[in-house]
């Protein structure tokens, strides 16, 4: 990396590069047909509210001119689910009988392995949203990974936060993922629960996401979490 990572708002123009990045790591920095075959039908569950909804929450690092990194965020998770429910989701199933989605045996078999939790809405995370009504989601290109990008963009988003009076900001991070763990934990956030995601194979077991939690400008919840390094928008420095 021999030019210093670039963090901006995003742009409508970025919405191309934020889908490819989203769909070329979706499975812990793997591509996401290891698991699902239409990359366009992914890009829309995982963007598109963020990006046609709400696109002043996100951000986008750049090195060199190219947006190598993102970070999609809400501050109100309840407008996020509605509008995913309302405006996302109706447009995707649609899309997906236009493109034949359900007609690939592997995308069947994703649906199949997944339709009894979703039903049962067993994926909806324990959290309560009163204290953390603002959630991220930040990715980056494999080759940009551990050089600082991740956390830019997570401060700049944090800052965002807090000027508004938000609360707090929670995130998911799949409980195979360590690395992912361990930078939220490093930049202060809590650990709160665990929420199943996702069956991927026949025979294996559900995966689990882990919940962080940050508080910002709510009570705290517990003391033992009190960090003094986020304890006022002065201290979200880049």
């Amino acid at each position: 990396m021999n030019e210093d990572p670039v963090i901006r708002p995003f742009a409508a123009g970025d919405r191309p590069a934020v889908r490819r990045i989203a769909c070329d790591t979706a499975d812990c920095g793997q591509p996401v047909e290891r698991f699902f075959p239409d990359r366009e039908i992914f890009a829309d569950l995982l963007t598109r509210y963020y990006t046609d909804f709400e696109p002043e929450s996100s951000q986008v690092g750049e090195q060199g001119g190219v947006v190598v990194g993102y970070l999609n965020g809400c501050l109100e998770t309840t407008r996020h689910d509605h509008l995913m429910k309302a405006k996302v989701l109706p447009a995707v199933l649609a899309k997906t009988f236009f493109r034949g989605t359900w007609f690939r045996p592997q995308a069947m078999r994703f649906v199949l392995r997944n339709m009894g939790v979703w039903v049962s809405h067993r994926y909806e995370p324990p959290l309560d949203l009163t204290q953390y009504p603002a959630h991220l989601h930040v990715n980056l290109a494999p080759d940009f990974r551990g050089h600082g990008l991740g956390r830019m963009l997570v401060e700049t988003f944090l800052n965002h936060v807090a000027d508004r009076g938000v609360a707090g900001v929670h995130a998911s991070v799949r409980e195979d993922n360590e690395k992912g763990r361990r930078f939220f934990e490093r930049l202060g956030f809590r650990e709160i629960a665990m929420h199943p995601v996702l069956r991927l194979e026949k025979a294996g077991g559900v995966l689990y996401g882990v919940l962080y939690g940050l508080n910002i400008n709510g009570p705290l919840p517990k003391p033992e979490f009190r960090n003094p390094k986020y304890e006022t928008i002065s201290k979200f420095k880049i």
